[in-house]
């Protein structure tokens, strides 16, 4: 299922407190590029599931791309012009993206929103370079930052070597773990975080993890799995799946054996499907975040964070979901893009690539971006960090959005 939506987009004024651009040097404008000229309405694709098994779930996902449209619409315009926006439904399916790319080329967008999985990303990007459209998904392997082979795609999200090395440094450094083990879901994202945790250990320990286990995302028993990280006695475990079930299982199988290391997860979402495990397992449970989007007893987020989260929590799209949504990466995607659009006065995405290729330290929600020709990773690695599952319980997490900074980063 696809629609068109049309909305007023305008970047006047909608970016002020958002920070200033450090980009290239002044561009020639282009003005007959597709999406775009320096005058005329500018399109943006965005690719979403709709339907499938994904589909409520990566919902709140995608509330910060509307907030951001909200925003710039309520500015007056982009370029003086209305703004079309080509809604496509991928079902959240890695082998729809062939398919899906051909009907956002026929948009002619200016730039891309979405999708959203490491391996529904991977399949589109490399569907969507042969034409040059500029995107930006949430798709977190390490090699899509790589501007050689992705030039058009754009991560504003951590990648999986960054989120495993924080995992690693985290559990070795500060929780004192010397037997690491990992578990990890058979994926293009499991892949990619195992392979970087087990480098990150060889290269700054000289060690290896005593135990690694791989389990299908579908699989509903993680008994086996558990018993033998119980075996090797880990004392530090990277947990890194997209399937809150998986979770959940993994979970029971070490609270039904006594099993408790320190956890450090890929997602802080799910604290009341957590909820029976309260104690000493959720106790230990820390996951990677953004250091934007955590407090501490001393440090409370910038005002533009919090007023972020009160409108992410209202809206309807949401639905309790609003960690997803805080740290997902298209409210700063769509505010980048209109400032740029701004500056360079035309929606061409040729000139519009070689502007994001010098954008440095742009100062979104979540961190500062800041990108070159070759690294389109945009998230530095000191605006990551490692955040208490439970904290979303206190009320300074504004309603289990924000997340305490774990004692000791």
């Amino acid at each position: 299922m696809s629609e068109v939506i049309n909305a007023p987009f305008s970047r006047r004024a909608a970016l002020a407190g958002f920070g200033t651009l450090a980009a290239a040097g002044a561009l020639a404008l282009a003005g007959c590029g597709r999406g775009a000229g320096a005058t005329g309405q500018v399109s943006v694709g965005w690719i979403e599931p709709k339907t499938g098994r994904l589909a409520a779930a990566y919902k709140p996902i995608y509330v910060g791309g509307r907030l951001a449209l909200d925003d710039i619409a309520a500015a007056g315009g982009m370029l003086g012009e209305m703004m079309r926006v080509t809604e496509v439904d991928d079902k959240g399916s890695p082998a729809t993206q062939s398919a899906i790319a051909r009907r956002v080329v026929g948009a002619e967008p200016s730039f891309v929103v979405g999708p959203t999985g490491s391996s529904q990303v991977l399949a589109s990007a490399s569907s969507l370079a042969r034409e040059r459209f500029i995107q930006s998904g949430w798709g977190g392997s390490a090699n899509l930052g790589n501007g050689k082979e992705f030039p058009y795609f754009y991560q504003l999200v951590y990648n999986t070597t960054q989120q495993a090395e924080a995992a690693v440094r985290f559990l070795r450094e500060t929780r004192g773990a010397k037997r690491i083990g990992l578990i990890v879901e058979n994926s293009e994202f499991g892949e990619s975080i195992r392979t970087a945790a087990i480098d990150y250990l060889a290269s700054e320990y000289s060690t290896t993890p005593v135990a690694v286990e791989t389990f299908e995302v579908d699989a509903n028993d993680m008994t086996p799995f558990v018993r033998k990280l119980e075996a090797a006695k880990v004392d530090g475990l990277g947990l890194f799946t997209g399937q809150p079930q998986a979770t959940v299982l993994i979970l029971r199988a070490m609270r039904s054996s006594g099993f408790a290391p320190t956890i450090v997860s890929h997602d802080l979402n799910y604290v009341d499907a957590l909820s029976e495990f309260r104690g000493e397992l959720l106790d230990n449970f820390f996951g990677t975040t953004y250091r934007g989007l955590t407090y501490t007893a001393t440090e409370t987020p910038p005002e533009r964070v919090t007023a972020l989260v009160r409108r992410i929590s209202a809206h309807p799209d949401t639905a309790g979901l609003g960690y997803s949504a805080i740290t997902s990466p298209y409210f700063d995607y769509l505010m980048l893009m209109a400032d740029l659009v701004a500056q360079e006065k035309t929606a061409d995405p040729q000139v519009l690539k070689k502007a994001l290729d010098g954008v440095a330290g742009y100062q979104g929600v979540r961190s500062k971006i800041s990108f070159t020709e070759d690294n389109h990773t945009g998230i530095a690695d000191e605006e990551i960090t490692i955040g208490s599952l439970t904290s979303a319980l206190e009320p300074e997490s504004l309603g289990g959005v924000l997340r305490r900074r774990a004692d000791g980063v």
